[in-house]
């Protein structure tokens, strides 16, 4: 039985992935067994271990000659795995955290009657058998013949459950689940259930308008101590020194209700955690983006600088006007915000799809528009001059003209923010002026100083915010990311311990490899001559004393096909053509090799020697 259970499971995985590889149907199953495979290989990798430490140890206890190898051997081994298993050091993964948001544990049965969402009909079956997305399936099951959705459902479970069935009839049943199932304000966009964590999470600032809401929806006593729960992380006030603040600093509107500043003490002040997005608006909040400039404001801005050092030569000169000519035009910016309010057209919903008898009412459907278009008017497109002309005003400031002056959608509003994410700020502008002058000449210590302080402060302001940004988040799952970044433990062993004694070992066996190499490049015969021509070449290729030997051939000369390089192309046709024969031996010999184990005709693999 010893030797018979393991030939037949390794006949029976071997014939799996053999037919997983040819038999599309069988496909799965050889997934299957890799899945077992490793199960088997981690039980193996303890095997492996406990024996290494059973034998290590033995040789220590005896006081074997070498023992002293033994220890460190043994020591190194511990160190690296409670480093590698406990992750010491090791960041979490990004994509796990929520930046941005607090969590407080909730299962789904908990949560209210109220967020309970039930829709006529029931959960199709799949002629393949594949199951409910795993987003939904905790929260979505049939009753009585009715969809039962508990929780808010988010756009994304909404289209993978849409995908589970191509049928009209379903999918509208899903867009009718969909809208039954949202929440009302103040709770949507900034509460969401994630059945995947078993976590009720909250974006940013809790208020007390929000928590308010959230209990008036209902619920046990598990529901409500959530609820406290999300109230005080999102309450929760983190701090950070800023004694220097951004010239004209002044807190944006939608941020006063979280965000403050000890002007005291020095300190910005946020209540909860900082979503991304809030931390890079408010990194580049107080800094303007670049604006056209005249030729006169181009002019006068050289005549500064000149007046707090030398004058500039003339490429210096023609890089300042280039660097400052680049900037956005003004009649783009009113076309992009034109075009973005024209009115665009509408899909139908599945629902209406279904609702179409004819042909005529489905492309009646098909032609809603979102609604009028919304052009700027004659006070908008006069906000948009004074905004080109004005550098200290903000983009958020021209948003609220824009809005109040006349319509101004959310399309409009995101292409605004659109094109000015990609315009640098005028520090930024001033920064790469710095770099394209010093390029082209020199610069007096004002002349750089009155060009990169800007940059400076918005760099020191960046810090700040990315500090309290750090500060206020709550790490949700410290052991997500890998074990061996470079900041970990086990990468610093690995990094600065193994590698180097790594090199160590190879730099004295190069000795024994020269040696051999000796011995077996001895031109004896025609095969041994053959041998040593072809290796020098390769190795002259390899390092720059080829290119010594024979860089200083043209390659227009007759005796280019000598230059080394030439000559490892021209010898690598060969060593391709050798090596793939060789390949197909190995290939020939793993075929039959395996013929044998599956078989049972070999059984080395069993610890014998037949």
């Amino acid at each position: 039985m010893k030797r018979t259970v393991p030939l037949l499971i390794t006949a029976v995985v071997g014939v799996v992935l053999i037919a997983s590889r040819f038999i599309p149907s069988a496909e799965s199953w050889g997934e299957s067994a890799a899945i077992w495979f490793d199960i088997l290989a981690a039980v193996a990798y303890l095997l492996g271990g406990g024996n290494l430490v059973k034998v290590q140890l033995r040789k220590i206890s005896d006081r074997v000659p070498g023992w002293g190898y033994a220890a460190v051997t043994l020591i190194a081994f511990l160190l690296m795995l409670f480093s590698g298993l406990g992750k010491v050091g090791s960041q979490p993964a990004a994509q796990q955290e929520f930046y941005g948001q607090s969590f407080a544990p909730l299962a789904v049965a908990d949560l209210p009657a109220s967020t309970t969402a039930k829709v006529a009909g029931t959960i199709p079956k799949r002629t393949d058998g594949t199951p409910l997305p795993l987003s939904v399936k905790r929260q979505l099951s049939d009753e009585n013949g009715q969809l039962v959705f508990r929780g808010w459902m988010t756009s994304r479970q909404k289209a993978e459950l849409s995908e589970f069935k191509d049928f009209l009839s379903w999918q509208c049943t899903v867009q009718k689940l969909f809208e039954t199932s949202q929440a009302k304000p103040p709770i949507k966009g900034n509460v969401e259930y994630l059945a995947d964590h078993t976590a009720l999470a909250a974006r940013g600032f809790v208020s007390d308008e929000l928590r308010d809401a959230l209990k008036a929806l209902g619920g046990d006593d598990q529901w409500n101590k959530a609820v406290e729960t999300l109230s005080i992380a999102g309450q929760r006030k983190t701090t950070v020194p800023a004694p220097r603040l951004p010239a004209g600093f002044k807190i944006p509107a939608a941020m006063e209700t979280f965000l403050s500043y000890d002007a005291q003490a020095h300190e910005l002040a946020i209540r909860g955690p900082m979503p991304v997005a809030v931390r890079d608006k408010l990194a580049r909040a107080n800094f303007p983006q670049v604006h056209p400039l005249s030729a006169e404001a181009r002019a006068k801005f050289r005549s500064r600088l000149e007046a707090l050092g030398s004058p500039l030569n003339v490429e210096q000169a023609a890089s300042l006007e280039s660097t400052l000519s680049k900037s956005w035009v003004v009649d783009k910016l009113k076309v992009a915000l034109d075009e973005a309010g024209k009115a665009v057209a509408v899909e139908p919903t599945p629902c209406e799809l279904a609702q179409a008898g004819t042909a005529a009412a489905g492309d009646a459907a098909k032609a809603k528009k979102s609604g009028p278009d919304q052009n700027l008017n004659a006070q908008q497109r006069a906000d948009v001059d004074h905004f080109a002309s004005t550098p200290s005003e903000t983009v958020d400031e021209l948003a609220d003209q824009l809005r109040k002056n006349g319509p101004f959608n959310d399309r409009q509003a995101a292409a605004l923010n659109a094109f000015f994410d990609k315009i640098p700020t005028t520090a930024e502008q001033k920064l790469e002026l710095a770099m394209s002058l010093l390029r082209a000449g020199s610069l007096a210590r004002a002349q750089f100083s009155f060009l990169v302080d800007d940059y400076r402060a918005q760099r020191h302001w960046q810090n700040v915010v990315g500090e309290l940004f750090v500060k206020a988040h709550v790490t949700k799952y410290p052991w997500s990311g890998p074990y061996n970044t470079p900041a970990s433990a086990f990468g610093w062993q690995y990094e600065f311990m193994f590698k180097p004694l790594q090199a160590t070992m190879f730099s004295l066996l190069c000795f024994y490899v020269a040696s051999a190499a000796y011995r077996a490049f001895r031109a004896k015969n025609v095969q041994a001559v053959l041998l040593l021509v072809t290796a020098s070449i390769i190795l002259l290729g390899q390092t720059i004393a080829g290119y010594w030997l024979t860089g200083w051939i043209p390659e227009s000369s007759p005796l280019a096909p000598f230059k080394i390089k030439n000559l490892v192309e021209w010898v690598a046709v060969f060593l391709t053509a050798g090596s793939r024969a060789i390949m197909i031996g190995i290939a020939l010999g793993v075929a039959s090799t395996s013929l044998r184990v599956l078989l049972g005709i070999d059984r080395s693999h069993l610890g014998t020697g037949d």
